[in-house]
């Protein structure tokens, strides 16, 4: 049987951990290869999507997931797992298995297992392209979009409100719904998030389309 893998993670060791697990869960009959580039053609042809990602990433819209393969498994590692609620993500997301850096081999192996057999026994359960239509979790508003472009900048709230020709409880109002939409709790969280994002991932989403 062949499993194609398309992830995140260019890390050789945790490949080959990947590839020795997943023939251990499928008794050794499993002819493992990787993907090369993380994009929608792949994204149709992969068995298996694993994701290693800070946590607010995983509530930016993602379109490229139209594509995912149907039946494929979404696997997450995150190191703060209990901060992952899937029914709180994007559609595209609510369908992923997450999984602990901490967690000892037969957990990791146990759970790769169960979404698989999930994932197969019933695939009209697992993410469709026209769920996106019902998702609050699209990309931002052009409005929002030039507020974060300029506190991205450095300006403060102040600043951002005079050249935008807003009043400054609208640039709160805005900077609080990006805040919500992506889970980010505090200003510090926020500044690393504006300096870890690029605006036009926020607008066009994070996988464009091929």
């Amino acid at each position: 049987m062949d499993v194609k893998i398309i992830c995140k993670d260019d890390n050789y060791y945790f490949r080959f951990g990947i590839s020795e697990l997943i023939n251990e869960a499928f008794l050794f009959s499993a002819n493992v290869g990787f993907l090369t580039g993380f994009d929608s053609e792949n994204l149709a042809k992969a068995d298996i999507v694993i994701i290693s990602v800070s946590l607010w990433r995983l509530y930016l819209c993602q379109p490229a997931y139209q594509y995912r393969k149907s039946g494929s498994v979404l696997l997450v590692f995150t190191e703060q797992p209990d901060k992952i609620i899937a029914e709180h993500m994007p559609v595209c997301y609510q369908s992923l298995t997450v999984i602990s850096w901490n967690e000892n081999v037969t957990n990791i192996k146990n759970k790769i297992i169960k979404a698989w057999l999930k994932a197969h026994d019933d695939p009209m359960r697992d993410y469709h392209p026209s769920d996106c239509k019902r998702c609050c979790f699209s990309r931002i508003s052009l409005v929002q979009l030039q507020v974060m472009s300029f506190l991205k900048k450095g300006n403060n709230v102040q600043h951002t409100a005079q050249f935008l020709g807003l009043s400054v409880k609208t640039v709160y109002a805005h900077k609080y719904n990006v805040m919500k939409k992506y889970n980010i709790k505090g200003d510090y969280e926020f500044h690393a998030f504006l300096n870890t994002v690029s605006l036009i991932e926020l607008y066009k989403g994070v996988i464009e389309d091929a």
